[in-house]
């Protein structure tokens, strides 16, 4: 592959097409897998290079050693790594026979038990060598306990050596990099400052606020507290009461002339309530007399009925704080991510209702036939001084319940920070 030649396109290219006839996919459903195949393809692309294959060996594998072709072919077994090659004594020099692997994720750590085995694939000879690849945050916790003939490293820190070891290549090594530190994350691009919204008191105070006219509307008109649905195949978090194909139902959503609370049919725009926070006896008053008025008509929940619009606002109108709060809290709720992290949904009759102090989702684990529920939740108190993240694992005959809460830090981007939310949450279901 003569080194001119080598663009960013054709690596992308060579690992989609060699990706497609890959056995390992399956049905291709699982997402994480498909680009850890991807990636499989681009690194053996760029280690078609004889300078890229020993600035690889020197810099990442921190070996003496030169190999053949690096190939990257089905896995026979779980354990096999992504990528082998034969390993050649230096020039000159004896040496037995030994092999290279090379191990790759995008979706959560290695474990220790996990590398012991795949560096086991290898054989058991002593010189053979397993390189493995990881996120940077999953790499940190394997610090300290990296098995005897394994070498792990993160996808960043590939970035980094990389183009310098390899220069002509370092446009292919940045872009394997970038897709493999990235590809496991959330993707959650919102312009905000998790730190500065989730720790803000006023903000806090303003989401609860809002989210009381949520609940005493849901009561008054549906005589039930909303809780966030488990409609089969959805793909945002929905704190929502009483919506569904023929019928009106109220959500929590995003803030249209003021409010975050509208009424809602499936398949329908959203229609404001009407009603802000409370924040004066007179503004009280007039909530109360607009929500009497909503229950004595009630022909607006049917099918043909139209919910009525407000001619004004009453109370304050949502900051725009609370609509970025609402924004990051939702990704971190987002059923989609969830699920890509190993966790379902718990059915509706499971979910927690909306309450003065708490909201929450409740999942579990998928594949886990113990029965263990898991929480995702927000408040505590009555006056929330902030929207800080907790995960729980509730109490079991065998476990006590453990809770930890996830405190955005400074700077940290927002897909970043959903991604340590997730991980905590993760990490209760280890025993």
């Amino acid at each position: 592959m003569p080194r001119s030649y080598a663009t960013v396109g054709q690596m992308l290219t060579y690992g989609v097409d060699r990706s497609a006839a890959s056995p390992d996919l399956g049905d291709g459903r699982d997402r994480q897998l498909r680009v850890e195949v991807l990636l499989r393809h681009m690194l053996e692309f760029v280690l078609m290079s004889p300078r890229s294959r020993d600035a690889f060996l020197t810099a990442v594998a921190r070996t003496e050693r030169t190999t053949g072709s690096i190939t990257a072919g089905p896995r026979l077994r779980r354990t096999s790594p992504d990528l082998t090659a034969e390993l050649l004594p230096p020039a000159g020099q004896d040496g037995g026979s030994a092999r290279l692997g090379i191990a790759l994720r995008v979706g959560g750590p290695f474990s220790v038990p996990q590398l012991q085995k795949m560096r086991g694939a290898l054989g058991s000879s002593p010189d053979h060598l397993l390189v493995a690849i990881a996120r940077r945050t999953d790499r940190a916790e394997l610090t300290g306990e990296v098995p005897p003939g394994v070498i792990a490293t993160s996808w960043a820190r590939l970035g980094r050596r990389m183009p310098k070891k390899d220069p002509g290549h370092a446009h292919l090594w940045e872009t394997l990099a970038e897709v493999g530190e990235n590809a496991g994350r959330p993707v959650v691009q919102f312009p905000v400052d998790a730190r500065k919204l989730l720790t803000k008191t006023s903000t806090a105070r303003d989401f609860r606020a809002h989210l009381d006219v949520m609940h005493h509307a849901c009561r008054s008109l549906l005589g039930s507290s909303p809780h966030f649905s488990t409609r089969r195949g959805q793909t945002d978090a929905h704190l929502q009461m009483g919506v569904g194909r023929g019928r009106t139902g109220l959500e929590f959503g995003e803030v249209i002339d003021g409010t975050p609370v509208h009424f809602l049919r499936a398949g329908a725009d959203p229609v404001p309530l009407g009603i802000g926070r409370i924040s004066t006896e007179a503004d009280h008053a007039a909530a109360k007399e607009r929500l009497t008025m909503l229950a004595r008509r009630s022909a607006w929940r049917t099918e043909g009925g139209t919910p009525p619009s407000a001619r004004e606002l009453i109370g304050d109108a949502a900051t725009p704080e609370l609509e970025g709060a609402r924004l990051l809290l939702w990704a971190v709720l987002n059923p989609m991510l969830l699920r890509d992290r190993g966790f379902d949904l718990a059915p509706a009759r499971r979910q927690p209702a909306l309450t003065a102090t708490t909201m929450g989702l409740r999942v579990l684990q998928h594949g886990d036939d113990s029965g263990t529920e898991y929480r995702i939740w927000v408040g505590g108190d009555r006056d929330w001084k902030n929207l800080i993240p907790r995960v729980t694992r509730e109490e079991t005959p065998q476990r006590p319940a453990e809770t930890y809460a996830v405190a955005p830090r400074k700077s940290q981007s927002t897909a970043d920070f959903v991604w340590e939310v997730h991980r905590a949450l993760r990490s209760l279901t280890i025993p």
